[in-house]
């Protein structure tokens, strides 16, 4: 069984129009580039280290290592 055979397709869904379903599968793509999503065993979560913080402007994600000056 391959968990990655879907990892940006959005199942059937009424709620989201196909160029939604598209903007979402970018987006779940370029959070993972930043490090900030990782996909395990068939499902998108938070990665290691990373942390959401409120701030005024919304939910920002940061990142442990880098503010304690690791990578």
């Amino acid at each position: 069984m391959d968990l990655n055979a879907d990892k940006y397709f959005v199942e059937s869904s009424k709620a989201l129009t196909e160029a939604e379903k598209i903007q979402m599968a970018k987006d779940l793509l370029e959070l993972e580039r930043r490090g900030v999503l990782e996909y395990r065993d068939g499902r998108w979560g938070l990665a290691a280290g990373v942390e959401i913080a409120e701030t005024e402007d919304g939910a920002v994600a940061r990142s442990r290592n880098k503010e304690e000056g690791g990578n």
